[in-house]
């Protein structure tokens, strides 16, 4: 959004509850949050013509984009860590969800703030799989860790079969993954270009597809800023302090981190690599900066270009590759 909007509807969301206000004339309710609570919102939305604004609440906002979604109805998922630093600086010093619904509203009427692109139902169901694998990784993962734990043969044995059977329901879980891809040859045509890289797997090229639906649509830096890979100056005066990444979506960038430490291994990479170590650079500098070739590929170097840009994401050879194989669902 490049203006600022003329009527704005916020909402605090919680599990249960979402409180919501407008500017510039005040809607201060609390629904429940449900289909009903939901469905009044979206009416209320409607007749003002409104812009919907609210922070980003793990899964408990997914059903409200949904219907927004559905509903045509633009709307902005504010990262709570901006929001709460806008809060701060306008003197919303208290924090009650009634105070951040209000708040919202302010910060909707004074930043211009994108304007969420709807998710294809194909990406959402994906999302949904992914995550439901990646919990059971995570649970095989802490029981292999209390397993090194445990000296009784008796619980051992029955850890050894939990995780053989959460082995078994992740691979059941890929299997469903690669079904739904191969359906949907859009996502399928995008996921053969990612993991035809150094790197990127299957399950890293298909998690990339469904949590980073902007790529592809938006400039490197942009995209760089949005995984949380762009070293940030920390400079005053003549101060020139040590620049850092931070910020971004967590997921994604870890998926990078592990692609880069296989990617490190390809010849492709390696004289890179040596020149930043060389230079004095730290495993992890090395690992986010992957891109930074001296050289920009040519279009012939696209396909190999995908991992630089997904790593450090800043080539303008490897958005275009994305921009040609990404379009939106």
């Amino acid at each position: 959004m490049s203006t600022l909007p003329s009527c704005v509807l916020s909402i605090d969301i919680s599990k249960d509850v979402l409180d919501t206000d407008a500017w510039p004339s005040s809607w201060r309710k609390r629904l429940y949050n449900d289909s009903e609570g939901i469905s009044r919102i979206v009416t209320e939305a409607r007749r003002r013509r409104a812009f919907v604004i609210f922070e980003a609440t793990s899964v408990y906002d997914r059903p409200l984009m949904k219907a927004l979604d559905s509903a045509g109805l633009a709307y902005h998922r504010a990262n709570p860590r901006k929001a709460r630093d806008f809060a701060r600086s306008s003197g919303f010093l208290a924090k009650t969800d009634r105070l951040d619904a209000a708040m919202l509203a302010e910060y909707g009427r004074s930043v211009c703030l994108r304007t969420a692109e709807p998710i294809a139902p194909e990406r959402q169901v994906l999302r949904a799989l992914l995550d439901r694998r990646q919990q059971l990784v995570t649970m095989r993962k802490q029981e292999a860790t209390r397993l090194k734990q445990i000296s009784d043969k008796a619980i051992c044995e029955e850890m050894r079969a939990s995780i053989a059977a959460l082995k078994k329901r992740i691979g059941a879980y890929e299997k469903k993954i690669a079904a739904h891809l191969k359906v949907h040859p859009d996502l399928l045509a995008v996921v053969r270009v990612l993991a035809s890289a150094p790197g990127i797997a299957t399950i890293t090229a298909a998690s990339l597809v469904a949590f980073l639906p902007e790529l592809g649509k938006r400039c490197s830096k942009a995209i760089s800023a949005l995984v949380g890979v762009a070293p940030l100056a920390r400079d005053s005066g003549r101060l020139r302090g040590k620049r850092r990444i931070w910020g971004g979506r967590r997921n994604v960038r870890c998926l990078l981190f592990l692609a880069a430490r296989h990617a490190e291994k390809n010849p492709a990479f390696q004289e890179f690599a040596q020149r930043l170590r060389a230079r004095g650079k730290a495993t992890k500098q090395i690992r986010s900066r992957r891109k930074k070739a001296s050289h920009r590929p040519q279009p012939h170097d696209r396909q190999q270009s995908i991992l630089l840009c997904l790593t450090a994401i800043d080539t303008v050879a490897g958005q275009a590759s994305c921009r040609s194989h990404a379009r939106p669902g």
